[in-house]
C-alpha cells in the first residue's frame, strides 16, 4: 500500500482516535474508548488497523487498577512528515515536523525575503538539500503549509501582504508554489498558523476556545473554537487589526509602530527580527509606547471577548516576551474591566512555544487537515 492509499483509508472515527492519542501524547489502549462514543471492541479494531498502517505504535503494557494490563498507544513519529514556512516582512523560517508535530529541521533565510522569485529559489534549494540528506522522508511528506503576513483577497490563492512584501501580491501564490515544490501547498495567514501551533502544543492543550493575538510588523489574530482553528469564508478570520480606523492605525500594537517610536528616541532597530532578539525594556520610548497603545490593545481583547467568548487569549507572533508582559501589566494598571462589565475575563497568556509558532503551525496544518479530526 503506497502513501496516497494510506491517506485515503483514514475514516472519521480513525481521525478521532488519532487526535485523542495526539492530544494525550500517548495513553493506555483501554483508556481511549471512554473518550469516544464507540465500544471498546470498535476502538480496539480501529487501533489495530492504524497500527497495521504504521500510523500508531504499541508500547509496553500499562497496569491500571485490577484490570488486565493495556498496551501503551502512541503516534508513530515516522509515519509522515510535513513542511512549514512562515514569511514575514524581514525574515522567513522553514521547518520540517514529524507525525507527532515535533520539529526535526529548522532554518532561517539569510536575507530579507522581499523578492519573491529569489526567495522561492532559496526555499526550493533548501528543501532539495533536506531531502537529499534524509532520503527516507521525501515520499512521506504530506504537504507544505505556507504562512505569511497579510490578508486574503477574493481571488483564490492571492494574498495582500504589507508594503515591504509587495512583490508577493498579484499572483496565484498557492498554484505557483505547488508547481515549484511539487507538493500540495496550503496558504494561510501567519496569525492563524500561530494559533494552530498553540492549539497543538501550547494553550490548546488546556483551553479549547481561545484567541491568538499576533504581534508582527502589523497586528493580527487567529481564532480556535472547540479545539479547531476557524478560518472564515476567505481565510481572514481573526484579522483583528481591522477594528481600527485609518486615523487610529498608528496607535495599534503593531511592532512596526514601536520601531518608529524608538527611532524618534534615537534608537535604531532595523527590523522586527532584530527587535525580538535585542529588545531592552528600559529603552527610552518603550514605556510611553506601551501606555499609549494599551487602550487599543484592550479594544482588540474586548472584540475577541464579545465575538468568541474565549477561555484564554494568547499573546504571540514576534513580540518579545518581556514586552508582552509589559502590555499585560499595563492592562492591570488601567483597569481591564469597567464597573458595568461583569462577564468572565479570559486567561491572558504569553506564548511559551519555542521557536517560531507560525512556522510550527504552518507545518502542522497539512497533518491536521489530512489525519486529525476537523
Amino acid at each position: 500500500m503506497n502513501e496516497i492509499e494510506k491517506e485515503q483509508t483514514v475514516s472519521a472515527n480513525e481521525r478521532m482516535i488519532l487526535d485523542i492519542v495526539r492530544r494525550s501524547k500517548g495513553l493506555a489502549r483501554s483508556a481511549i474508548a471512554g473518550q469516544t462514543n464507540l465500544t471498546q471492541q470498535s476502538v480496539h479494531r480501529i487501533i489495530d488497523h492504524l497500527v497495521k498502517l504504521e500510523f500508531l505504535q504499541l508500547g509496553e503494557p500499562i497496569i491500571q487498577g485490577r484490570g488486565q494490563p493495556s498496551p501503551h498507544v502512541s503516534l508513530n513519529p515516522e509515519a509522515f512528515f510535513s513542511i512549514g514556512v512562515s514569511l514575514n516582512t524581514d525574515d522567513m523560517s522553514v521547518s520540517l515536523v514529524n507525525f507527532c508535530g515535533e520539529t526535526l529541521l529548522e532554518e532561517n533565510i539569510p536575507f530579507a525575503p522581499v523578492k519573491r522569485l529569489e526567495t522561492q529559489a532559496w526555499l526550493k534549494a533548501l528543501l532539495e538539500r533536506w531531502c537529499q540528506q534524509n532520503p527516507s522522508i521525501e515520499s512521506r511528506i504530506v504537504g507544505v503549509g505556507f504562512a505569511m503576513t497579510g490578508y486574503f483577497i477574493k481571488e483564490k490563492g492571492h494574498i495582500r501582504p504589507p508594503d515591504p512584501l509587495f512583490d508577493w501580491s498579484g499572483v496565484d501564490l498557492q498554484a505557483e508554489l505547488e508547481a515549484l515544490l511539487g507538493w500540495p501547498v496550503i496558504l494561510i495567514n501567519n496569525a492563524t498558523t500561530g494559533a494552530i501551533g498553540e492549539a497543538f502544543h501550547g494553550a490548546g492543550l488546556t483551553y479549547q476556545t481561545f484567541g491568538y493575538l499576533s504581534f508582527n510588523f502589523g497586528f493580527g489574530g487567529g481564532i480556535v473554537i472547540d479545539g479547531e482553528p476557524f478560518f472564515g469564508a476567505y481565510g481572514n478570520a481573526g484579522e483583528i487589526g481591522r477594528i481600527f480606523t485609518t486615523e487610529e492605525a498608528p496607535q495599534r500594537p503593531a511592532l512596526s509602530m514601536l520601531i518608529k517610536a524608538l527611532a524618534r528616541q534615537g534608537i535604531d532597530v532595523p527590523s522586527v527580527a532584530k527587535l525580538k532578539t535585542q529588545f531592552d525594556p528600559t529603552w527610552p520610548g518603550v514605556a510611553e509606547w506601551v501606555e499609549q497603545t494599551t487602550p487599543y490593545f484592550l479594544r482588540a481583547i474586548n472584540a475577541l471577548r464579545g465575538v468568541i467568548d474565549p477561555d484564554a487569549i494568547v499573546l504571540g507572533g514576534e513580540i518579545p516576551k518581556s514586552l508582552a508582559h509589559m502590555l499585560l501589566d499595563s492592562l492591570e494598571r488601567c483597569g481591564m474591566t469597567s464597573s458595568q462589565d461583569i462577564s468572565v475575563w479570559p486567561q491572558m497568556i504569553v506564548s511559551e512555544l519555542k521557536g517560531d509558532s507560525a512556522t510550527l503551525g504552518a507545518a502542522l496544518q497539512p497533518l491536521r487537515q489530512t489525519f486529525f479530526r476537523k
